[in-house]
């Protein structure tokens, strides 16, 4: 497996979101409370004009409040879903679906941090495959050139969730259940892969039996 700690992510976003293109800036000094990974993060993705996520928001430094020792940074498109550190050790962090009780992850905020990047970068690419009914048989092909990567466990978008990358490939591996439970069956698994270079995803023409819905831009 792949160690999150081993993706260096400023790479990694330029490589998936071209070249930063907006000079680094500095915190309001009232976000100085805030944790390191956290205010890195706010410097380093503030250097892209375009954003650098859509599936989730990281809420704006100012924004960021402690109440009963925890600190909401994030939430997901729609608002139902939030994640938190604690406002005593940073490190440790929660998630939670509005009005329901706070569960602590198995991630620390730099790796959390790390994890909803990667994620962003398989709806956020120039080029994605996706197809919500994909044989489990087949998930050997399509996961073959790509590493898992050794993420905590996720509620949110759906439990089992799973990330595969390699240099130019990210895949994400959902349960049926996972976005929609309309068509849930047995034995098949949600798939979507990208990369910002179609190329890299010709390989997955090559599988028989696959039926992919695609998108390049």
């Amino acid at each position: 497996m792949i160690d999150p700690a081993s993706i260096n992510l400023p790479q990694f976003l330029a490589n998936w979101h071209g070249p930063a293109n907006v000079p680094p800036g500095t915190l309001p000094a009232e976000c100085d409370w805030l944790p390191e990974s956290l205010k890195e993060w706010h410097s380093l993705s503030a250097q892209w004009s375009t954003p650098l996520m859509g599936m989730k928001r990281m809420l704006a430094p100012e924004e960021v409040k402690a109440e009963d020792g925890k600190a909401v940074f994030m939430e997901d498109a729609t608002g139902d879903w939030r994640w938190a550190f604690d406002t005593e050790n940073p490190n440790i962090t929660y998630d939670a679906e509005v009005y329901e009780e706070w569960e602590r992850t198995t991630e620390s905020l730099p790796q959390l941090i790390v994890h909803s990047a990667v994620q962003e970068a398989v709806f956020r690419a120039r080029a994605q495959y996706w197809c919500t009914q994909l044989e489990e048989q087949l998930l050997g092909d399509v996961l073959a050139p790509l590493e898992e990567v050794a993420f905590g466990d996720w509620r949110w978008p759906a439990p089992g969730y799973r990330i595969f990358m390699s240099e130019n490939v990210v895949a994400d591996v959902v349960p049926t259940r996972g976005r929609t439970t309309q068509e849930d069956r047995a034995g098949f698994v949600q798939v979507q892969a990208a990369s910002p270079d179609p190329r890299h995803l010709s390989y997955l023409d090559e599988i028989p039996g696959a039926q992919w819905r695609k998108s390049t831009s």
